[in-house]
């Protein structure tokens, strides 16, 4: 999950600027790719608003998020939540891609234990593996009494 902290200006009642720090988390659900569609996200603003339906995409400069949006009578998208500030965009932008690459190394780390797992042979396998390595291997030592012959040191 990515985490940061927004620090943004905001008035005081004597006219100074005083700044603002909001806790942004971001939570990122990857998927099956959907054209440029990777993953979905939300977004938890000072632990009292969340911003659902956020989506991270290909683009052509690289990863993007798009914020949720509808389809209007004119036929464009329109985001329906949307950060006011530069600063404030970065910072969730941030926070998701962060998030989104911390998904992936998790969700390839899995398909890595899973492809090791399938790899290994089934118990039954290693069991009969077990039993026919010993036998290969008394077939390939020659028999005690045919080498002390050959030697011609045979005890009576």
């Amino acid at each position: 999950m990515g985490e940061t902290g927004y620090k943004g200006e905001a008035m005081a009642g004597n006219g100074e600027k005083e700044a603002n720090v909001v806790k942004v988390e971001a939570n990122v659900r990857p998927i099956k790719p959907i054209n440029n569609l990777l993953a979905f996200a939300s977004v938890k603003i000072a632990d009292c608003f969340v911003v659902d339906n956020i989506k991270v995409v290909a683009g052509e400069k690289g990863l993007m998020v798009d914020m949720p949006s509808i389809k209007g009578s004119d036929g464009k998208y329109h985001d329906i939540a949307f950060p006011i500030t530069a600063d404030f965009r970065k910072q969730i932008n941030s926070a998701i891609l962060e998030g989104f690459t911390n998904a992936v190394d998790r969700v390839r780390s899995i398909g890595a234990a899973q492809r090791e797992y399938a790899e290994k042979p089934s118990i039954k396998e290693q069991l009969r593996a077990g039993v026919e390595k010993p036998s290969e291997q008394e077939a390939s030592r020659p028999a005690k009494n045919a080498a002390v012959k050959r030697s011609g040191m045979e005890m009576a």
